[in-house]
């Protein structure tokens, strides 16, 4: 891999400035990320004033992800051509515009639309904070601080719907989002006040009008990080009603699929500390998502359990598969090639989680409805069988 893009040598320490241009990158990946839940969190109080449908709910909780899936490598283009920093700098304004419109909206016209601005800024940060991460950290730190990045998503996630919900409980949806907004605020002034010159910080990317074409290892990488994606987001979806079904209550269940969604975290950090080992990574890559589909026998397809096992199950699941997360995260730069590459790479990959995100689900839930939830164990660990598979042919390849 041409390092060069990263940055400094591998030898250079890493000053307060750059960690705090790192923490901030990462602060802004939970802000967008914190976004997806909001709308669930505030689900009740919202259909109450405004008389939203249930539809029209999940509709707007799906609508960032469909952001993702249907422009996350387009973002990347124009990300690259305007200069990565000043692209973060607009992404985090766009979910400071969001969440302030989306705290005066009083209908759903103007909800769908601040959503679908939010959507963009999400797609913003995603595309462009990880690439910035690998410039900042340098060639020798920058797998251990992608591994970590790639943990933005469940702390976000939880973080948005805890401390959202429970400001609409203390105040009212609409403080709940105007905090959101004044959050994003803040991080878009510190961006701006953080901003360096580098090699490819405020301007275009070297080669950013060129469009390289991505490795065919690059896109085996992200495919399976699709496959990861709807395995681990179809589990999050359909656990509250498993649990539910063995006659847990719904604030139990919900408990349960929070700190399923959180276990991913220690997956990652723990592939922070290994992943310098380049022997190990297509074992490890193997046995998570592996494990991850043979777990997921234990969460849908097993009538005997009880429901705490069930949620031990979906606890010990999404550990595994933070483990392919935080790799996938760390290994996409050295798989892809230079700098443009890495960033074409990053959006592949935002844009296939995404698409992975919202077919999950509705696969999950499909097959189970019409075959039975063993049924769609099965679907869940074939997924898993097909993305090791596809990951590894992507990792035997960078290794070679």
């Amino acid at each position: 891999m041409d390092s060069s893009w990263h940055g400094g040598t591998a030898r250079e320490r890493v000053s307060p400035g750059t960690w705090m241009r790192l923490a901030l990158c990462y602060g802004c990946g939970v802000l967008a990320a914190a976004q997806i839940g909001k709308f669930a969190a505030l689900a009740p109080p919202m259909q109450r004033e405004l008389a939203l449908g249930l539809s029209t709910l999940a509709v707007l909780v799906a609508l960032i992800e469909a952001g993702g899936a249907l422009f996350a490598t387009r973002a990347t283009r124009v990300a690259l051509r305007f200069g990565l920093q000043r692209s973060l700098l607009a992404a985090v304004l766009l979910l400071c515009a969001a969440s302030v419109g989306q705290s005066l909206a009083h209908g759903a016209a103007a909800l769908f639309a601040w959503r679908g601005v939010e959507a963009l800024g999400y797609v913003g940060v995603v595309v462009t904070a990880p690439v910035l991460i690998g410039e900042f950290a340098g060639p020798r730190r920058a797998p251990a601080m992608l591994a970590l990045w790639s943990t933005f998503v469940p702390v976000g996630l939880a973080l948005g719907t805890w401390g959202l919900g429970w400001l609409a409980d203390a105040s009212s949806w609409r403080t709940a989002t105007l905090t959101s907004g004044a959050a994003a605020g803040v991080c878009a002034i510190a961006v701006w006040l953080s901003r360096s010159e580098g090699a490819h910080g405020n301007a275009p990317a070297p080669g950013a009008r060129a469009k390289p074409p991505l490795s065919r290892a690059a896109w085996c990488l992200a495919i399976a990080f699709g496959g990861f994606a709807a395995l681990g987001v179809g589990v999050l979806a359909l656990l509250p009603t498993v649990l539910v079904g063995k006659g847990l209550a719904v604030a139990d269940a919900a408990r349960w699929t929070a700190w399923a969604s959180l276990a991913a975290v220690p997956g990652s950090v723990l592939i922070a500390s290994i992943v310098r080992r380049p022997a190990t990574h297509r074992a490890i890559a193997a046995a998570s998502l592996l494990l991850s589909g043979l777990l997921i026998g234990a969460v849908f397809g097993a009538d005997d359990l009880a429901a705490p096992a069930v949620g031990v199950a979906a606890v010990l699941l999404n550990v595994a598969l933070g483990i392919f997360g935080g790799l996938a995260f760390a290994l996409l730069p050295q798989v892809a090639g230079d700098a443009p590459r890495a960033a074409r790479a990053y959006g592949a990959l935002a844009q296939l989680g995404a698409s992975g995100s919202l077919a999950g689900p509705p696969l999950f839930a499909f097959t189970a409805e019409h075959l039975g939830w063993v049924a769609s164990a099965a679907v869940g660990f074939a997924l898993a069988v097909v993305s090791a598979v596809i990951a590894d042919g992507a990792l035997r390849r960078t290794a070679r």
